[in-house]
């Protein structure tokens, strides 16, 4: 599992109102909390193949009515490798996703697609139907 700082979002998790950073084992490792259920926050790395961008994005940047087509025409599979990576944040009781797709560059490295993408409650139940 990842951890949240190394993310290319970390810096917009730690300036979400509903998220804290508690720390745990005697103050060496640091966890995220959606503050409003309490629920430890993890951290996921998905690969796809190129061809998931367009379906990716789609939910990614969905408005709200429009989210819930894009989770249903949802059909692409992840990829033990790929050039394409999903940063997930979810939180165990899904009712927080964060969400942020970046793609393999020149540099070998990842480079942000998308900017993150917040969902809570009911749509991020939706969303993490599919995760």
């Amino acid at each position: 599992m990842a951890n949240f700082n190394n993310l290319q979002m970390a810096n917009a998790l730690l300036a979400h109102e509903k998220l804290s950073v508690k720390s745990i084992l005697f103050g060496l490792k640091k966890r995220l909390v959606y503050i409003p259920t309490g629920s430890p926050v993890k951290v996921i790395r998905d690969n796809y193949h190129a061809d998931a961008v367009d379906q990716l994005q789609r939910i990614i940047e969905s408005d709200d009515k429009g989210l819930a087509a894009a989770v249903k025409s949802f059909r692409a599979k992840k990829q033990p490798i790929g050039n394409v990576e999903l940063d997930i944040c979810l939180s165990e009781d899904k009712n927080f996703v964060a969400l942020q797709l970046l793609r393999f560059g020149d540099e070998y490295a990842y480079h942000p697609i998308t900017e993150p993408a917040f969902f809570e409650g009911e749509q991020a139940q939706l969303v993490s139907s599919i995760l």
